[in-house]
């Protein structure tokens, strides 16, 4: 349908495109919408009052009202907003958004491990990419956490899992601490406790799940 043309507003999109209101809400959503609404959160409110499903009659037709003025969305609702839809972010990484807020900076980045020494105290936070428990790993749960500098992979110990079951199995970002393991250039972390990292934006279910 854009092959014809630019569409002028949501109605003109949802009548030469055929969407269903849920797909434009979606693309709303997504932040996908910037040329037809100010903001994101305005794309969304006006594509929830346009009607998608009636038919060729009404197919496009928003409701005449005045703009709702809503609050501009902050830095860490966008990015959030961003990987909940999309699975990225131009405008950064949710963990970089929480890092002021991380107390007293005691939380190491991922790329900060790997310039510590062999057996440091450490505590490491982010967002859950994988989660693996392989047959022939004795019960050890492997974790890798994302942050705004890369990847750190954490080694859940049987006994850390079975007491912390329920956060390792579903917790969007897990906030650790435990001992450095160096290994060559591997490094891990090996877990003694883990919990869900309050404050953290929603991103949905992200986590890849191997057993």
């Amino acid at each position: 349908a854009r092959t014809a043309g630019p569409f002028a507003a949501l109605g003109d999109l949802v009548r030469r495109a055929g969407l269903s209101r849920a797909w434009l809400v979606r693309l709303a959503e997504a932040g996908a919408l910037g040329a037809l609404a100010p903001d994101r959160r305005s794309a969304v409110w006006r594509s929830l009052g346009v009607e998608a499903d009636a038919g060729d009659l009404f197919a496009g037709v928003a409701p005449a009202e005045p703009d709702p003025g809503l609050p501009p969305a902050s830095a860490a609702e966008e990015v959030s907003a961003d990987f909940a839809t999309a699975g990225l972010s131009a405008r950064g990484h949710p963990m970089a958004v929480l890092r002021p807020a991380l107390a007293s900076g005691r939380v190491r980045t991922a790329r900060e491990l790997s310039r510590l020494p062999d057996r440091s105290a450490v505590e490491v936070a982010g967002l859950v990419i994988v989660r693996q428990r392989p047959e022939t790993a004795h019960g050890i749960v492997f974790v890798s956490l994302e942050d705004e500098t890369g990847i750190a992979n954490l080694v859940v110990t049987p006994e850390v899992y079975e007491r912390c079951r329920t956060v390792v199995r579903g917790a969007p970002y897990l906030v650790a601490r435990g001992r450095l393991e160096r290994s060559g250039a591997v490094v891990n972390v090996r877990v003694d406790s883990v919990a869900p990292l309050a404050l953290a934006p929603s991103v949905g279910r992200r986590a890849r799940e191997f057993r």
